[in-house]
């Protein structure tokens, strides 16, 4: 029981401060980057093919759509992890970036599919015949 205690005191310990990289990747900037790391990451895990039949290569898409380096984001990840309360700030954030981005694919499927409804009822809708109509055409095909 004792020994539970003192490991319990050792964890709660203040975790070493690091540095502030030089180049460390803003807060707001941080975000829309693990927003789209996240992104990538889910759409190599959906369709790998497509990604390499496409050309896209996720990593170098990301570094050069931010303007940073691997050895950056590697630092300012480390840096924000080891500062919880930052670093929470920025998950709580990706997390409704993406909650926000999958609330408006649902809306515009939800519309597409209204949309195909209404096609498909319009076009059943004009595939019925009136039999008045179906006459005047038979009609206007018989040479006079």
């Amino acid at each position: 029981m004792v020994f539970l205690f003192a490991l319990f005191l050792l964890s709660c310990q203040d975790l070493e401060k690091m540095e502030r990289p030089d180049d460390l990747i803003a807060k707001q900037k941080m975000v829309d980057v693990l927003t789209d790391l996240s992104l990538l990451n889910s759409a190599k895990n959906y369709n790998q093919q497509f990604l390499e039949e496409s050309g896209l290569r996720p990593s170098e898409y990301l570094y050069q759509k931010y303007d940073i380096d691997s050895v950056q984001l590697a630092l300012s990840t480390r840096y924000y992890a080891r500062n919880y309360i930052e670093f929470e700030e920025i998950y709580r954030q990706v997390q409704e970036n993406l909650e926000k981005i999958k609330n408006d694919l649902e809306k515009q499927q939800e519309i597409e599919r209204e949309t195909l409804d209404s096609l498909k009822s319009i076009r059943r809708d004009s595939l019925r015949l009136d039999p008045f109509k179906q006459s005047l055409i038979q009609d206007s095909l018989i040479p006079v």
